[in-house]
């Protein structure tokens, strides 16, 4: 395949798309119906507030991310769009950068910098600018961008190695990008790799994703990051392509790095650097205790500030049906997995409303929906602080937006729902994902599921739905056991947030303090980071305690 025939397809489709011909579903792009393009917008990380913020002739429902919410954007600032397309990412930067300010769009679809320019004429936009021309050849002048951004548009080109150096070109000094794109993980078929529309469903084009990094880092950038990825998938995928798409936002800069020389806690306060432990060696049973007297009473928790304790009200955009049904038939579930799936939720699972899980309010409806999105390595390596509450943030919306385009889907349906947002308190998240047989609950207090370890955000929906399929929660029961022989994290705990005291019978509890945890809710990155779980997943570690307990039990029947 040549570069110029590839161009000219991916032009031609998204000619078709800028004027309401092509109206097809793509790997990033939505339905044609208003409606589902701005639940695809919303499940790539757009909130409500910046939809409803820009014009909608600018939402196409492209994208695999929202580059404009991690940018950092300021005040004054001159921002480019790699492939602004209809504008969305431009109108939202132009929001950000105000008067003062000025945001360019490039394209290289002549019938989308008009659309374009249209919109912006047609709003009154006088910070924008939207220029016809190839992210490999930008009409932009040197070192004169504060800010790029992209979404979803470098995976179209053939020669990615160019398209970075051209944008390390145009940035200034000491500047920023933050990119949203779609990379690899596994061979892609060949065919697929060689079929035009693949290339402009922006799966052909796609690097592998470690090669994508070293492309950005080649180009000149610095600090290059991965600070948010999840795993790709949509109705309708090739099997063949499964579990091989990630969608990633890569943070990169030109010139100085980042650096960190104090951690701020998430309610604010500077705290003192603790060193990192190195990861230790799996456990062989020992359980050993911290080396610190335990306290004999625990502190009341009196929350931190980070949106736990916030409730979130439903923006879900279908209204709850006036006599709803209560029976599914037996498609609707697999139907609305896959399409949960599509959207990046990797497990889902179901429970009844039971009184131990309600905090702050109890759900209209008697049954939950619960789901998980996978948290990035980007948020596990950040040490706490702002940087980490900032891609903590993004995640919790990014799965909140999910979670209301899926509360739609059920309400078109004809079922009722009521969306419990993963920020807020409405509920025990983790206690209700291991009453819905997802997993259990660790010494940490964060759910361990087999899918993900305990690196996992969760989100529910509750419904009047009455025939859900119920699993058995104690599949994962031998966590405890296993993580009560562990402690790892309890020895990870940088501030003794996590202790261990004597029960009167001369067992051990673990005991959590809210007041202490450098982390937003129950947990910071530190436990999750330790956690052989996490380092080396479920299936590794189900098979070191089975074999460890089949030694016990052999060692026992002799004696």
């Amino acid at each position: 395949m040549k570069e110029k025939e590839i161009k000219e397809f991916v032009k031609e489709r998204y000619g078709k798309i800028a004027t309401k011909e092509d109206s097809s579903s793509c790997s990033c792009c939505s339905g044609s119906q208003m409606d589902g393009i701005i639940q695809q917008a919303k499940a790539a990380g757009y909130s409500d507030n910046e939809i409803k913020s820009i014009p909608a002739d600018a939402i196409f429902g492209l994208g695999c991310g929202n580059p404009t919410a991690l940018a950092e954007i300021k005040d004054g600032e001159t921002v480019l769009d790699l492939g602004s397309g209809g504008g969305i990412d431009v109108f939202l930067a132009a929001n950000k950068v105000g008067e003062q300010g000025k945001v360019i769009g490039v394209d290289m679809t002549e019938k989308m910098v008009e659309t374009a320019v249209e919109t912006a004429e047609a709003g009154g936009y006088k910070n924008v600018e939207f220029k016809l021309g190839e992210i490999e050849d930008l009409p932009i002048e040197d070192d004169s961008i504060d800010v790029i951004i992209s979404n979803c548009v470098i995976n179209l080109t053939p020669n990615k190695s160019i398209a970075y150096k051209e944008a390390f070109r145009v940035l200034k000094k000491g500047g920023r990008m933050l990119i949203s794109d779609l990379v690899t993980e596994g061979e892609i078929p060949s065919a697929i790799r060689k079929n035009f529309q693949a290339w402009s469903e922006c799966i052909a084009g796609a690097m592998e994703k470690q090669d994508y990094i070293e492309t950005i880092r080649k180009a000149g950038f610095k600090d290059v990051k991965i600070i948010e990825q999840h795993f790709f998938t949509e109705p309708d995928m090739d099997e063949r392509l499964v579990g091989k798409i990630t969608s990633v936002q890569v943070r990169a800069l030109k010139g100085e790095t980042m650096g960190h020389d104090k951690k701020t806690a998430c309610c604010g306060e500077d705290i003192e650097e603790s060193p990192k432990k190195e990861p230790a060696e799996d456990i062989e049973c020992c359980g050993e205790t911290v080396d610190e007297q335990p306290e004999k009473v625990l502190e009341e928790s009196n929350g931190c500030g980070c949106g736990s304790g916030t409730e979130f009200p439903d923006i879900s955009l279908v209204k709850n049906p006036e006599t709803p049904k209560n029976m599914a038939v037996p498609d609707f579930f697999a139907d609305f997995e896959k399409f949960a799936h599509s959207m990046g939720i990797v497990s889902i699972g179901y429970a009844k409303v039971i009184p131990e899980i309600v905090n702050t309010e109890k759900p209209i409806y008697p049954n939950a929906i619960v789901l998980t999105l996978e948290m990035g390595k980007d948020i596990i390596e950040a040490p706490p602080g702002p940087e980490a509450q900032q891609l903590n943030d993004a995640t919790y919306e990014k799965l909140g937006n999910i979670t209301y385009a899926l509360s739609d889907f059920i309400r078109a349906n004809g079922f009722a729902t009521q969306v419990a947002h993963p920020y807020g308190s409405m509920v025990g998240f983790s206690l209700l994902g291991q009453k819905s047989g997802l997993g259990w609950i660790g010494q940490s207090g964060l759910l361990i599921t087999p899918e993900l370890g305990p690196r996992l955000k969760i989100s529910a929906i509750f419904t009047n739905m009455e025939n859900l399929p119920l699993k058995k929660p104690d599949n994962h029961s031998w966590i405890l056991d296993y993580c009560e022989k562990c402690g790892k994290c309890i020895k990870a705990c940088p501030e003794k947030a996590l202790i261990e005291t004597e029960t009167c019978c001369g067992g051990k509890e673990i005991g959590f303090i809210q007041k202490r945890c450098i982390g937003c809710s129950q947990g910071c990155t530190y436990c999750i980071e330790d956690c052989p779980f996490d380092q080396k997943g479920y299936e590794h570690v189900k098979t070191k305690f089975d074999k460890m307990n089949a030694k016990l039990a052999e060692k026992n029947s002799k004696k």
